[in-house]
């Protein structure tokens, strides 16, 4: 398949699976009876859900059954470290800037981020911290970088790192797929949202590529909802 043809089916699959997993499955019948059954059970939580199902069945075509090549790979601990470390420091150091910025721009958290906290610290640790970062990271460093993993040779350098194409286009796309949240949230909050997503897409997928496994990718998403949830966590206890 020749690149731009790829990149465009890619854009396309991305899109679609985007609507059907934040818009219409949601909205089914069923679905919405299920969250009315179980309060526990959020729309996120679907959305997500919906994601690692899509997701898990095209790789399973594409790859017609060899998921190694879309980072179904074990990877040892020591290759954990590194990127897990520099997940830590970059999403703590763009958390505190971000809250700088906030404060000087006279922003507050409302809206989305400050409902995600509404259902409760175990609530918002289950949907945030694991299920989106294992369902967003099959989607976007498993499908979507995968499919354009034959691409991977074109790229640029970033100091020492080689991102390639397939890191940038999942990076970006991860990035903007969390433009659902405008309307819903401060505008200058959902600034910083972006920059940090495409930032942790853009390490995730890095580490995605060099190791040939998601697990690397799922751990940098983690520990950035992690780092990310503190301050909104910490006055959650607070009012608590």
């Amino acid at each position: 398949m020749k690149i731009i043809v790829r990149l465009f089916v890619a854009v396309i699959m991305w899109v679609c699976i985007d609507i059907l997993a934040l818009m219409v499955i949601p909205s089914l019948s069923l679905f919405q009876g299920l969250l009315e059954s179980y309060t526990w059970l959020s729309r996120g939580d679907i959305t997500q859900i919906t994601l690692l199902v899509v997701s898990l069945l095209l790789m399973c075509v594409f790859s017609k059954g060899n998921l190694s090549t879309y980072g179904f790979k074990s990877v040892k601990i020591s290759q954990l470290l590194k990127p897990a470390l520099i997940s830590i420091i970059v999403a703590f150091t763009l958390i505190v800037l971000s809250i700088v910025i906030m404060i000087i721009g006279g922003a507050q958290a409302e809206g989305g981020e400050s409902s995600a906290m509404a259902e409760g610290v175990l609530k918002h640790i289950i949907s945030v911290w694991i299920i989106a970062s294992i369902c967003e990271e099959f989607f976007s460093r498993g499908l979507l970088q995968g499919f354009l993993d034959p691409f991977k040779k074109y790229g640029f350098r970033l100091f020492r790192a080689y991102i390639s194409v397939p890191v940038t286009i999942s990076a970006i796309a991860f990035g903007l797929g969390h433009l659902c949240l405008l309307g819903r949230i401060n505008t200058l909050f959902l600034i910083n949202i972006l920059i940090l997503a495409t930032v942790l897409g853009f390490i995730a997928g890095y580490y995605r590529e060099k190791t040939g496994s998601i697990i690397p990718a799922i751990v940098v998403h983690l520990l950035f909802n992690i780092v990310g949830s503190i301050p909104l966590l910490l006055m959650k206890l607070m009012q608590g």
